[in-house]
């Protein structure tokens, strides 16, 4: 009875372990479509035990250097109600973890620009560790981008102290 009652025990915590710590939790550099150059740095965070996204950094326009963080916003999302600063902003939400295809899926992406959500899924590059695609999708229609991990030491000091935990999803509205 005490193996059966220990090794119980320790089922829940492995699951618990499991669940604790999202996938793909970190920090991502997005590439503009068109110039190829560095455009933002979104966090990817657990919510609830799913996964959204929120814009913490954007790029100059060159894409060289950061411009700004949610520190101090200076850019607005003009499509968006409320003009709401494009720092801060959650561009992904309500994502849930799919293991069978070892993705997330189920939730939605925003296109800051114009303020469009898609269908959305996101999923580890499987040839490179470093890379995360990111596909938004209105039925059989859509793109991939590529998104490129970041180190948090080659973050602002202010990026580096982030603490997601007590983030609460604002699911932005046209």
């Amino acid at each position: 009875m005490k193996k059966f009652l220990f090794a119980a025990v320790g089922l829940l915590f492995a699951t618990v372990a499991a669940r604790a710590a999202l996938p793909l939790v970190g920090f991502y550099k997005t590439i503009d479509d068109n110039t190829n150059s560095a455009k933002s740095i979104v966090k990817l965070y657990d919510c609830g035990g799913n996964l959204c996204g929120r814009i913490v950094a954007l790029f100059n326009a060159d894409g060289t250097e950061i411009e700004e963080t949610i520190s101090n916003p200076v850019r607005v999302a003009e499509k968006l109600e409320g003009l709401p600063h494009m720092d801060g902003l959650d561009i992904l939400w309500n994502m849930s973890w799919d293991a069978r295809n070892n993705r997330f899926s189920g939730g939605r992406i925003m296109d800051p620009k114009d303020g469009r959500t898609y269908s959305a899924r996101v999923w580890a590059d499987p040839d490179d560790a470093s890379l995360l695609r990111v596909r938004g999708s209105i039925g059989p229609f859509g793109r991939t981008q590529v998104w490129h991990v970041v180190n948090i030491a080659d973050l602002p000091k202010d990026l580096q102290k982030l603490d997601a935990s007590k983030w609460e999803v604002v699911i932005p509205r046209q």
